[in-house]
């Protein structure tokens, strides 16, 4: 676990030992203290911040509510972002009343009885629109201890892009499975002029974990089980790079830009990535073309076809500490209505989500084209989770991996040494 996040955890449990909180995990009231009247605050990532000015602005909330939101970048990393936190606990209040979270950054708060319970909030007509894999992933990474703390906007997974004129040329397919990506090695790369059949972004403390828990799908298992079925996965990302000249070595020292640039570049024939990727490429328009950026199913890997991928997400979350809940909850209520987050999606594909309103409503996006192929194909899982102690365990496993993919130990010590790690929280 980094010092920011044992940081903000250790700061709240020490303000949490001295409040009280009922009987109940969460706060669930949406009563708040009488303050001076100001807007209320709703924190969102940078390159979302239009979108949200967009939605709140065109579907009319203010003229309907009298609310004026002020939209504020919170921090990007997370580790910011819980650090931010803690000084403003300290403080009894909050920088935002509503706050758009990533899974990492929930899973620390939520555990540290910082945000309020929302199922008050929540219709049955909202959960009847969730399909089967949102209601899924709702159940893993949105509730604890019997409340819902966080209300997802997008669901996202990690895509197959491909370059499909690169495939054609060679008159091949997509690789299926795990054995046919291993022969892409001997196909597509050249080591003399820096192409390779795939990338990943591996560097240690960047997005390493999220390759870990990937192939940890793909194979049935978990990076976080205490078990030896992880071995396979850990053995096979080391043979992509060293035994079959699948990718890069060089990958293990970079992160998601690098990675992107390199497919950009003309550089990689096919990998894995979030669908940020496809807004990236979009961007370079002298270069584009549905051809270079085309996106398949994934290669199916020992656990079977229904995890050949996982879906994460952002959602919303209230503050325990928020001074104006009132104003927070109409606002997430807003959101959430079936006919406003039906439409959000026109706005930005930071709201494109699996959704029954939203899969029937969209047309039009290939994002949205790519998520309905994905959900009728059958391949999407739930990401794996540790229930306890997520982000401390995520940390273990990379260190260990990372360790192992760059030479620096073996396969035996590395399976040792993250089961010794994973017991030992």
């Amino acid at each position: 676990m980094n010092s920011s996040r044992r940081q903000f955890l250790t700061t709240y449990a020490s303000l949490a030992a001295g409040a009280t909180f009922g009987s109940s995990l969460f706060l669930s009231g949406c009563r708040t203290k009488k303050t001076k009247k100001r807007s209320l605050k709703l924190g969102v990532t940078g390159w979302s911040a239009q979108g949200y000015r967009k939605v709140i602005e065109e579907l009319g909330f203010t003229e309907q509510t009298g609310i004026e939101v002020e939209v504020i970048v919170r921090p990007n990393a997370t580790n910011e972002l819980l650090t931010q936190m803690a000084s403003s606990v300290l403080a009894g209040t909050s920088p935002y009343d509503l706050i758009d979270l990533e899974d990492s950054a929930a899973m620390s708060l939520s555990r540290s009885r910082w945000l309020m319970g929302l199922d008050n909030l929540i219709d049955q007509s909202v959960w009847d629109d969730f399909t089967p894999q949102l209601m899924e992933m709702t159940k893993v990474w949105d509730q604890y201890e019997g409340q819902t703390f966080r209300v997802h906007h997008n669901f996202e997974m990690c895509y197959w892009w491909y370059r499909k004129d690169w495939f054609e040329q060679k008159g091949i397919a997509l690789p299926k499975t795990w054995d046919d990506v291993k022969e892409m090695g001997e196909i597509f790369t050249d080591k003399n002029r820096g192409i390779w059949a795939s990338e990943e972004a591996l560097m240690k403390n960047s997005y390493l974990s999220v390759y870990l828990e990937w192939l940890g799908c793909q194979a049935g298992s978990s990076p976080y089980e205490l078990d030896d079925n992880f071995r396979d996965c850990l053995k096979y990302a080391h043979d992509l790079i060293f035994k079959h000249s699948v990718m890069n070595p060089a990958c293990t020292q970079k992160n998601y830009d690098q990675q992107n640039n390199d497919y950009i570049a003309d550089r990689v024939a096919f990998m894995r990535q979030w669908p940020f990727f496809y807004d990236v490429c979009k961007q370079h328009k002298d270069w584009y073309s549905d051809e270079k950026v085309a996106c398949g199913l994934p290669p199916v890997g020992p656990g079977g076809k229904t995890v050949s991928t996982f879906a994460a997400g952002w959602g919303w979350a209230i503050p325990n500490t928020s001074l104006m809940k009132e104003e927070a909850c109409q606002l997430l209520k807003f959101f959430i209505n079936t006919e406003n987050a039906s439409k959000m999606p026109q706005y930005s594909d930071w709201f494109l989500n699996a959704r029954k309103s939203v899969l029937a409503s969209t047309k039009g996006s290939k994002l949205a084209e790519y998520l309905k192929m994905y959900l009728d194909a059958g391949v999407v899982g739930t990401r794996p989770f540790h229930q306890s102690r997520y982000t401390e365990a995520l940390a273990k496993v990379e260190n260990v991996a990372s360790a192992y993919l760059t030479n620096q130990i073996n396969l035996d010590q590395a399976m040792a040494s993250r089961k010794l790690k994973l017991e030992r929280l």
